[in-house]
């Protein structure tokens, strides 16, 4: 019952981190584009809206880059929860063994 509901919790958070992740992509690129050609339409000159979605794309991508580390460096590896789970396991199977042995 436990392992179901940290499973859950664990793809829970995989899919806010997903969705979060496409917020921070998309919201710059669309805000820095529509800015840009705003600005290229009222000064007739298209370089601003290259400009524009370029800006949009550093900023998507810096985003992005913040939201994962930020995290990942929460997160342990596959095999450190191996041996966390293990070691659980062990004193878990420890204690028990020192329960009936009364």
């Amino acid at each position: 019952m436990r392992d179901k509901k940290k499973t859950n919790k664990e793809v829970a958070n995989s899919l806010v981190m997903v969705l979060q992740f496409s917020i921070n992509a998309i919201v710059p690129i669309l805000l820095c584009t529509v800015v840009g050609t705003f600005l290229a339409r009222k000064f007739d000159c298209q370089g601003i809206a290259i400009g524009g979605i370029l800006i949009g794309i550093l900023a998507a991508f810096n985003g992005a880059y913040k939201s994962v580390r930020g995290y990942l460096k929460n997160e342990e590896s596959p095999g450190q929860r191996a041996r966390r789970l293990e070691r659980e396991a062990h004193v878990d199977n420890k204690a028990q063994g020192e329960l009936h042995k009364d």
